[in-house]
């Protein structure tokens, strides 16, 4: 563990992606500036070349946010990448000796940066806790318990049983970042359990910090929810090969099983809308999620897309953020074959 000697001298980083956040990040930015550290600390707005009015509002807050940065992290008329870029984009330009993570669709709640820093100060990889009633209508309100992430970290019920979290929740020592790499670009909506995984494969732990709450706001929309569902479907089911899962045997019918058989629930949840509206729309929105990771997982399957080696993804998510740290690490994103992960 590399633990700063002095806890509240430490400069924390905190890294803000935005990509058209305009109806959301005032929220975000309003409970920023009331958080405070003593080892001082820099927010890092990383644009992700929005085309709403993002940036504009990020700029009215310079005189409440003094130590606030800019970033671009999107080059016209090249691929926009996703999420983990803008991570890595904004690490470059940080100056802290901790990054903290938080996304502008969130709210971090009061006491979140202390309570990161302080954690920081201790453990170098920390996982910070989520609320998902805040923000959220209640038939977005999870059906059993709290949620994801609400009271710990989410395990994978079979071998490897790692442990997973959401990269809005993250914060990482910089030697940490060093150590381990930059966020892989190749999987956009599983970056966060990818990097969960890779730092545990390295031997680092995850430390959960309950003292430190975000506010997580769920889509709503049902296409947005049925696109989330879909696109974390694949994602999974991509990095679970790439570590070392042997395809399933007749995997196409399975699925297509798998998906017939659900075909009634939905029936159900959209009737249930017009006979109990609350209950319903709870039901259609978790089926609608659900479809969806059935059908990225569909995809996948019917594309059958070669995987590109580690080496290669390790390069491409190096070459997104260079120059992260003037030191390369050649074990960084290095991983064993074969753990024996089962689909």
């Amino acid at each position: 563990m590399n633990t700063p000697s002095a806890p509240d001298s430490i400069k924390l980083s905190v890294i803000l992606p935005c990509y058209n956040g305009a109806e959301t990040i005032a929220v975000q930015l309003e409970a920023l500036a009331s958080q405070h550290w003593p080892g001082g600390w820099e927010l890092i707005v990383v644009n992700n070349g929005s085309t709403d009015a993002s940036m504009q509002i990020v700029e009215g807050y310079r005189s409440r946010l003094p130590e606030l940065k800019i970033v671009e992290a999107y080059l016209p008329g090249t691929t926009r990448l996703g999420v983990p870029h803008s991570y890595n984009t904004g690490i470059k330009a940080a100056r802290g000796q901790a990054f903290v993570f938080c996304e502008a669709d969130d709210e971090v709640a009061p006491g979140w940066l202390e309570a990161m820093g302080r954690a920081l100060a201790e453990h170098e990889f920390v996982v910070a806790r989520l609320d998902h009633r805040k923000l959220n209508a209640d038939w977005l309100h999870p059906s059993h318990g709290d949620g994801y992430q609400a009271s710990g970290l989410y395990r994978l019920p079979k071998y490897p049983y790692f442990f997973s979290a959401s990269a809005c929740g993250f914060g990482l020592q910089k030697a940490l970042y060093e150590k381990l790499g930059p966020l892989s670009i190749d999987f956009p909506m599983v970056h966060d359990g990818e990097y969960c995984w890779r730092a545990q494969l390295a031997g680092h732990r995850l430390h959960f910090a309950p003292d430190a709450l975000i506010y997580y706001r769920e889509k709503s929309a049902l296409k947005a929810r049925f696109r989330q569902g879909q696109n974390w479907g694949r994602d999974t089911t991509r990095m679970h090969q790439y570590y070392g899962a042997p395809k399933a045997r007749f995997a196409l019918p399975r699925q297509l099983v798998s998906m017939a058989r659900a075909l009634p629930s939905g029936v159900w949840a959209v009737l249930s809308c017009a006979l109990r509206p609350l209950q319903g729309r709870r039901l259609l929105a978790d089926w609608v999620w659900n479809m969806g990771w059935s059908t990225g997982k569909l995809l996948l399957i019917l594309q059958n897309p070669p995987l590109p080696s580690r080496e290669h993804m390790t390069a491409a998510a190096a070459e997104s953020a260079a120059p992260a740290s003037t030191e390369q690490n050649p074990a960084a994103g290095s991983q064993p074959q074969g753990i024996g992960l089962q689909n």
